[in-house]
C-alpha cells in the first residue's frame, strides 16, 4: 500500500478561500489570512499538514488535531481557529499561527498546552501587518495569537 495523497480538491479549496495572493518565498501568500477551523484545515491533508512542525508532535496529525480539539473545548475557550498563512506549489497550505477566542490572557492559554507544545510567541489582539478575515469577538472576549516558529 502506497502513503495517502493529499486531496487535490480540498486544497484547491483551501487555497481558494485564501483570496487573493501575492507571491512570497517560492509560493503564495494571502493578503488576508483566513481563519479556518480545525475540521477544514485537516480535511484532504492526508497526513500533510505542515502544522506544528517544529514540535515533539512532528507531522502526527491526529496528535494535533486532538491537542487543538482538546483546548477548543475547554470552559474558558469560545472559538480556536487556524491561520493559513502560505501554499506552496503542490503542497498542503501551511500554518504556523493558531487563534484563541477567550475571555483569559494569553500567558493563561499558552500554558494549557502540554510541556513542549507551548507557542514560540504568543499575544493578544492583531498585528498590522498580519491581515486576518473578521471574525466576531463578544465582548469580554480577546483574540489570542500563538506563534509556531
Amino acid at each position: 500500500m502506497g502513503a495517502a495523497q493529499v486531496n487535490d480538491a480540498k486544497r484547491n479549496s483551501l487555497i481558494a478561500r485564501m483570496g487573493r495572493l501575492k507571491r512570497y518565498n517560492g509560493g503564495v501568500a494571502a493578503e488576508v489570512m483566513p481563519l479556518v477551523s480545525v475540521e477544514e484545515y485537516f480535511d484532504g491533508a492526508e497526513g500533510e499538514a505542515p502544522l506544528w512542525c517544529n514540535t515533539g508532535l512532528g507531522s502526527d496529525e491526529d496528535a494535533i488535531r486532538d491537542r487543538l480539539a482538546d483546548l477548543r473545548a475547554r470552559p474558558e475557550v469560545l472559538d480556536l481557529r487556524i491561520a493559513v498563512v502560505n501554499a506552496d506549489d503542490e503542497e498542503w497550505p501551511f500554518s504556523d499561527k493558531i487563534l484563541v477566542v477567550t475571555k483569559e490572557a494569553a500567558e493563561t492559554i499558552a500554558a494549557l498546552l502540554p510541556e513542549g507544545l507551548a507557542p514560540d510567541e504568543y499575544w493578544e489582539g492583531d498585528v498590522d501587518h498580519l491581515p486576518t478575515e473578521p471574525i466576531a469577538i463578544p465582548p469580554g472576549y480577546r483574540k489570542v495569537w500563538m506563534w509556531y516558529d
